[in-house]
């Protein structure tokens, strides 16, 4: 089974489901263990640069103040952290674009384990705090998925990457995918959001006669998360 997902790293929906998912796989034993998973690029933020911006700040601009940022973000961590997740957005988490990381997940899925530095950027971003257009994070995150630091700076010292991303990028607004998370099942099952392990087992069962499933539960598209 191939698993196809589009997903970003500032994503708290697509963390949340990232774990969902893992959870369906188990109780699948061996067919999930051997489920072929690739991981593709979704801006969230396009506009957003590498100069970091107070993600408090960014999202009182975005969703219409303080208070309403607040409430979002503690329903948010509360999920998370319901999930087993160390979700923490008192750590001065900032809004960066999430473009060098998407390249540095698309190297390690070529030379090392993408799931983990997958993984290592959720962490950094939602539990850390930390800048994920910053080289030190970058080369954190690339070396939980086994990449030498010096490959990881070579990266980000040129253009690599970047044409493969965007057509990942390109890929994802010709299938129709307007929100993130969103798996797609041998290519004929899609699902959205970061639905519950019950659910992903319903498509995976779909999937061997081709059905689709529909739409639905939480996910996170540029306008905000819902």
């Amino acid at each position: 089974m191939r698993i196809d997902i589009w997903s970003d790293v500032v994503c708290p929906w697509c963390w949340i489901g990232k774990h969902r998912l893992r959870a369906a796989l188990a109780r699948l034993g061996e067919a999930g263990r051997n489920a072929e998973i690739h991981w593709h690029a979704f801006l969230l933020d396009p506009d957003a640069g590498d100069t970091p911006v107070p993600l408090r700040e960014a999202y009182a601009r975005k969703f219409g103040g303080a208070e309403r940022t607040e409430q979002l973000l503690r329903r948010t961590q509360d999920t998370g952290r319901a999930e087993g997740l160390p979700f923490d957005f008192d750590r001065g988490q900032v809004r960066v674009s999430t473009l060098k990381a998407h390249r540095l997940l698309w190297l390690a899925a070529r030379e090392g384990d993408a799931d983990a530095v997958g993984e290592a950027l959720f962490r950094a971003h939602f539990a850390e705090g930390r800048n994920l257009a910053e080289a030190s994070t970058l080369v954190a995150a690339g070396a939980a998925g086994g990449l030498p630091e010096a490959r990881v700076h070579a990266l980000l010292a040129g253009g690599e990457g970047l044409a493969e991303v965007r057509a990942q990028i390109a890929q994802a607004q010709q299938l129709g995918i307007r929100a993130v998370p969103s798996f797609v099942i041998d290519g004929r099952v899609l699902v959205q959001g970061a639905q519950p392990p019950e659910a992903f087992l319903q498509a995976f069962a779909q999937a061997g006669v081709g059905a689709a499933a529909e739409p639905a539960a939480a996910a996170c598209g540029v306008d905000g998360c819902s």
